[in-house]
C-alpha cells in the first residue's frame, strides 16, 4: 500500500515538472519571492525556474517573519537577499515589482533596485518605504519618465519626498495609480498629482492629522474612475473636546471623461467636481454620521457636502451609504428632494434611510432615545423632480423600519416615479415575531397599497440577516 503511494506521489511530481517553464513561471509568479525560490531545491527541474519569473514579490517583514531572522540588524538580510534575487535572476523583463521595506540605513540599495526594475521594463510597480531614513527617501525622477509603468502603487509618508522631473513628459503610459497616504508631507502631495496624462483610474486613500494644510489640483484628461477615502484624525474631538474645526485640505477634481466616482466624505476635506459631464455612476459614503450631527463643529460643512452632490449633477447610478434625513439634521441638504432635485438626469437610487443605533430595542421608537437622535420628519418637494417624472427606473431603499418617515419617502418614490420599474426594500431582521411593526409581511401589506405612478412597477421585499 505504502509502494503504492509513493508512486502516486512520483506521477503527480513528474507531471508537474513535466509542465512548460511558462506555465510553472505562472504558478510561482503568485508567490512571495522568497517562496519561489526556495522551490530551486526540489530538483534539478526547478533549480533556474524561479530565475525566470516576471513577478517579484519583496517584502522585508514577510522575509523576516519567514526566515526567522535575529532582530539585530535584520535588513542586511533582507538587503543581501533583494540583491542576490536581482543577481542571479535572467536578463529578461520584469512585468509586476513589489518591494516592501522597512526603511534602509543605505538609502542607495533602494534607488540600485528601482533603477534595476527601470532597466527590466517594469509594468507594475508597488512601492512600500515605510520607515524614514536621513536622508530622507526620494522617489527617482526615473521612475516618473518610465515609459512602461502603466501601474503604480505607492504608501506616501512624510518621510518621503517628491519631486517631478521638469520635463513634460511624466508618467507618459501610467493608466493606474494607487496612493496610500499616511501623515504625507504636504508639498510632496500636491506634486504626485500634478501631472497625469492618461491616467484612467485612480485611488487616494490614507489618513491626515487635522493641522495638515493641502491642496490637491487633479487634472487628468482621461480619467475613468476616481476613488477617495481621506481621513482627518481630529484630536480634540477623540478626547471629547469639541473645538470648531477648519478645513484646510482641498481636493479639487478636473476629469471630463470621469465615468465612476466613490468617495468616503470627511468632514474637513473639501471636495470639488467639475466637467465630469460623462459621469455615471457616484458612491458617496461617510466615515462617521455622528460627525454630521455635530455639525456646528464644522465651519462650511453644509456647503461642502452640497458641492459634492453639485458636482455629481449627471449621474445617473446614485448610491449614498448616509441617512439622508441626517443630512437634514446638519443643515446641508433640506432633504432627499433636494438629491433628486439636483440629478435630472438619474437611472438608479440607492440610499441609506435610517441608522440601527437610532433605535434602541429594536423598535421603530423608543423612550430610550435621545430627542436630538431622531431625525427630522420627510418634507416632501412642492414640484416633481424631473428624475422621478422621466428617468429614474430603479430605487433601493436600506435599513427599512416602517416609521412614518420611511413610509412617507417610499410612498412618495413609488407615486410619482413615472418611469420606476423596481423598488427594492430592505428590512432588518427581527427575532421577535410579535413585533408587528417589524414584520416584513406587515410592512409589505401596507406599502403595497401605495399608489404607483408606473404601471410597470414592482415592490419587492429583502431582509438583511
Amino acid at each position: 500500500m505504502a509502494s503504492n503511494l509513493m508512486h502516486h506521489k512520483v506521477r503527480i511530481e513528474d507531471r508537474i515538472s513535466g509542465m512548460p517553464d511558462a506555465v510553472l513561471c505562472h504558478i510561482l509568479s503568485s508567490l512571495f519571492t522568497t517562496e519561489a525560490v526556495k522551490t530551486s531545491v526540489l530538483s534539478h527541474r526547478w533549480k533556474n525556474v524561479w530565475a525566470s519569473v516576471p513577478v517579484l514579490d519583496l517584502d522585508e517583514e514577510e522575509y523576516d517573519a519567514d526566515m526567522n531572522q535575529p532582530l539585530y540588524n535584520p535588513e542586511d538580510c533582507f538587503a543581501q537577499f533583494v540583491n542576490r534575487v536581482l543577481m542571479f535572476r535572467c536578463s529578461g523583463d520584469i512585468h509586476r515589482f513589489r518591494l516592501s521595506t522597512n526603511g534602509m540605513d543605505d538609502v542607495s540599495l533602494i534607488y540600485a533596485w528601482i533603477s534595476t526594475a527601470i532597466r527590466r521594463n517594469v509594468v507594475e510597480f508597488d512601492l512600500t518605504v515605510q520607515r524614514s531614513t536621513v536622508p530622507p527617501f526620494e522617489i527617482p525622477k526615473s521612475l516618473f519618465m518610465c515609459s512602461t509603468l502603466v501601474r503604480f502603487k505607492l504608501w506616501l509618508h512624510r518621510g518621503i519626498r517628491v519631486m517631478i522631473p521638469t520635463s513634460s513628459n511624466c508618467f507618459p503610459s501610467l493608466k493606474f495609480l494607487h496612493v496610500t497616504v499616511h501623515f504625507p508631507d504636504s508639498d510632496s502631495m500636491e506634486k504626485l498629482f500634478s501631472r497625469l496624462p492618461v491616467l484612467e483610474e485612480l485611488i487616494i486613500d490614507g489618513n491626515f492629522v487635522e493641522s495638515t494644510t493641502s491642496n490637491l489640483d487633479i487634472s487628468a484628461p482621461k480619467l475613468k474612475r476616481l476613488q477617495t477615502e481621506l481621513r482627518v484624525f481630529k484630536h480634540d474631538m477623540h478626547f471629547a473636546n469639541f473645538v470648531n474645526y477648519v478645513c484646510q485640505i482641498f481636493v479639487n477634481v478636473d476629469a471630463p471623461n470621469l465615468e465612476e466616482l466613490d468617495i468616503c466624505f470627511d468632514p474637513l476635506v473639501s471636495f470639488s467636481l467639475k466637467n465630469a459631464k460623462c459621469l455615471r455612476k457616484a458612491k458617496i459614503d461617510f466615515f462617521y454620521v455622528e460627525e454630521l450631527k455635530k455639525h456646528d463643529y464644522f465651519l462650511g460643512l453644509a456647503d461642502r457636502i452640497h458641492q459634492i452632490f453639485a458636482g455629481i449633477y449627471d449621474a445617473k447610478y446614485l448610491t449614498v451609504k448616509a441617512p439622508l434625513l441626517a443630512l437634514h439634521t446638519c443643515r446641508c441638504l433640506q432633504s432627499l428632494a433636494t438629491v433628486l432635485k439636483i440629478s435630472p438626469h438619474l437611472e438608479q437610487l440607492k440610499i441609506l434611510l435610517k441608522r440601527k443605533h437610532m433605535y434602541a430595542n429594536e423598535n421603530n421608537y423608543s423612550d430610550d432615545v435621545d430627542e436630538d437622535e431622531v431625525e427630522p420628519e420627510w418634507d416632501a418637494p412642492e414640484t416633481v423632480p424631473v428624475c422621478l417624472i422621466s428617468h429614474l427606473k430603479t430605487i433601493c431603499l436600506w435599513d427599512f423600519k416602517g416609521c412614518p418617515d420611511d413610509m412617507e419617502v417610499a410612498k412618495y418614490l413609488v407615486q410619482h416615479g413615472k418611469a420606476l420599474n423596481r423598488v427594492t426594500i430592505h428590512t432588518p431582521f427581527c427575532e421577535n415575531k410579535e413585533m408587528k411593526s417589524q414584520s416584513a409581511t406587515a410592512l409589505w401589506s401596507n406599502v403595497s397599497k401605495f399608489p404607483r405612478g408606473s404601471k410597470t412597477c414592482e415592490i419587492e421585499f429583502q431582509t438583511i440577516i
